[in-house]
């Protein structure tokens, strides 16, 4: 009997151990922030860090110097819970501080969410502004975009900004997010007579696979944009006839799109393609809200 109240005191000390092991989450910066902020705790264990340990490519810095950065302005979209972010953001923000660029020209954003689907900020700051990933660093001059940084440099941040800055050709990466976030401010997707398979054919060129579309897509409908996720789900199966996650994401699109027989269609259908767990559950939950809805008719 010792023996076993033994073993019970042991176990539940080790689940207490585990449990105050855990680390705590650090606070979201949510909204606009000043550069200030990100030296205080908790963000400085990982600001600090990344800032100092950083070393600037000195011949392309003499290079920036050289710019005139008056009417020159920075947008930085990022999640202070983003991995991405807390290595990328403190690496430009180490080179801007080695240029003659005004810190009240930089304006930094943090958006909302815990992964790489949900983003926005309280006063709607990214809104129309095609963010579909974190960090995003957008340069402006005279309040027109030159250019982007998605999520990383091609180069490195000293090169990137130098070819932007000088209206010189650059291609950031995920190039299609530049095609998507026009045919979205032109409402292209959303117009009932686009032919989607041009531009599954635009963008097929730009892409690995299917997943980077069925994420635009999930963000899309967490931002309430139903028609515009709906495209892009079209597109996707467009050039992914044969995938599960493509299927998935446009029984989705259907789904909110009210469409139900057809979404419960594609949704059975990439269950049967589909055997990965993580995909499979999201599945499974769309589908029994599609027969919910389709059984309350």
């Amino acid at each position: 009997m010792k023996k076993v109240i033994s073993s019970i005191i042991l176990f539940l000390s080790f689940l207490l151990l585990n449990a105050q092991e855990k680390p705590i989450p650090d606070k979201i910066i949510y909204g606009q922030c000043l550069i200030s902020d990100l030296k205080q705790a908790p963000y400085t264990s990982w600001f600090t860090t990344g800032f100092d340990s950083y070393v600037a490519d000195q011949v392309a810095i003499d290079q920036l110097k050289n710019i005139n950065y008056k009417e020159v302005t920075i947008e930085i979209f990022f999640g202070s819970w983003c991995g991405d972010s807390k290595r990328e953001l403190p690496r430009l923000l180490k080179v801007l501080s080695q240029l003659p660029f005004p810190e009240k020209q930089i304006k930094l954003i943090g958006l909302g969410g815990t992964d790489s689907i949900y983003k926005s900020s309280p006063n709607g700051e990214e809104k129309g502004k095609g963010i579909y990933r974190v960090p995003t660093f957008i340069i402006y001059r005279n309040g027109k975009e030159l250019g982007r940084i998605n999520e990383f440099p091609v180069y490195t941040f000293e090169r990137d900004l130098f070819t932007i800055l000088s209206n010189k050709t650059y291609t950031p990466n995920y190039a299609s997010f530049t095609l998507i976030h026009q045919w979205e401010a032109e409402q292209v997707l959303t117009h009932p007579h686009t032919n989607m398979r041009s531009l599954a054919a635009m963008l097929k060129p730009l892409l690995e696979n299917e997943q980077l579309l069925n994420s635009v897509g999930n963000l899309f409908l967490r931002q309430g944009k139903t028609k515009e996720a709906l495209g892009i789900y079209k597109i996707n199966y467009i050039m992914y006839p044969e995938s599960g996650i493509a299927m998935a994401g446009l029984g989705k699109g259907f789904l909110r799109s009210g469409e139900v027989k057809t979404a419960i269609e594609y949704l059975e259908y990439a269950l049967q393609v589909n055997k990965t767990p993580e995909y499979v559950k999201d599945v499974l939950q769309a589908l029994y809200e599609a027969k919910d809805a389709e059984r309350a008719k």
